[in-house]
């Protein structure tokens, strides 16, 4: 029962985190680099028009209640917002309260609800842009540096945990950039700057879900694939952002893993 109040409590959580996170795919992909990245966030940091630039009402800002007020359209400028807005907010959401079914009440969990946010704004910009920008990929190795570490002390078998995660993300990582090495019209080093992380939130669970997790994203990646090849969408040729089928598998065995 505890379970589901918290992941009740985390899926209002990130509804509200799912506001910020729409910033973030707005906003990130617009700079080449880090620092500009960090000067785009830093302008009305809670939001504003991606057309005119001014920043939203307080009552605009609400999850799913202000694009349904403004039906998704500036009310200064009169451009729609992104028609995906909705869609992750309510990601963002859903993926947080799949972080507190799994967890619980447990110190660890703020490191993977902070996982949680970054995945959804990393899919959603490789979609649209076919990139992983550093800020998010790179700037997310600090945070979860921290945040797992602060924890170990307070989590049962801590130190343990924490030495496969580093496994982990060097174990990933090695894999990655080998693969990038190999086949560098599949996986760009985005991926390689990717798969790190998820090697360290992986490897924290064990290495069972560190392998599962990582061979997850190729399995989401060819179903996918098939699929739209037999449904003329696309061809062996074409290519797909590989980004949001690395996240997808990590998180869903993340998920899976306290089952």
């Amino acid at each position: 029962m505890r379970s589901w109040v918290t992941a009740v409590a985390c899926a209002v959580v990130g509804l509200l985190a799912g506001g910020y996170v729409t910033v973030l795919i707005d906003r990130v992909p617009a700079s080449r680099t880090i620092s500009g990245s960090f000067g785009e966030l830093t302008r009305h940091p809670a939001g504003e028009c991606p057309r005119c630039a001014v920043g939203l009402r307080a009552g605009d800002l609400v999850p799913l209640l202000g694009w349904a007020r403004t039906g998704g359209v500036c009310r200064y400028c009169g451009e729609p917002f992104g028609a995906w807005h909705p869609a992750a907010e309510l990601l963002t959401a859903v993926v947080f309260a799949l972080m507190g079914l799994r967890f619980g009440v447990s110190p660890v969990l703020p490191a993977y609800l902070f996982l949680a946010s970054v995945a959804v704004a990393l899919a959603f910009i490789d979609v649209a842009h076919r990139r992983l920008p550093d800020l998010l990929t790179l700037g997310s190795y600090p945070v979860a540096f921290v945040l797992l570490g602060a924890v170990t002390p307070a989590v049962r078998d801590g130190p343990s945990h924490l030495s496969h995660a580093f496994i982990g993300l060097a174990c990933a990582s090695a894999f990655y950039l080998i693969l990038a090495l190999i086949y560098p019209a599949g996986i760009g080093w985005g991926d390689v700057k990717l798969s790190g992380l998820l090697g360290l939130y992986l490897g924290w669970i064990g290495p069972a879900a560190l392998f599962i997790g990582l061979a997850a994203g190729f399995v989401l990646a060819a179903v996918v694939g098939v699929a739209m090849i037999a449904a003329g969408k696309a061809t062996r040729k074409s290519q797909i952002a590989f980004g949001p089928f690395m996240l997808a598998g990590a998180i869903a065995v993340i998920a899976a893993s306290g089952l």
